[in-house]
């Protein structure tokens, strides 16, 4: 009885280290995807503004 009392115990700890570090690598891969789409973004905005002055919307009758 001890010694399934204590495979028992190992398979627990195991499983909450197992889930744990999958946690940390959810949580890491969350913050690279978050910081590639900021990068976007900022990335975007910078294009879309030095191609829309290059362009040269017309503004209206002067």
């Amino acid at each position: 009885m001890t010694h399934y009392t204590l495979v028992q115990t190992l398979a627990t700890v195991q499983d909450l280290e197992a889930k744990g570090f999958l946690g940390t690598v959810g949580k890491i891969a969350a913050a690279t995807v978050i910081f590639f789409i900021a990068i976007g973004l900022i990335v975007g905005l910078l294009l879309g503004f030095f191609i829309g002055r290059a362009v040269g919307r017309n503004q209206g009758p002067r």
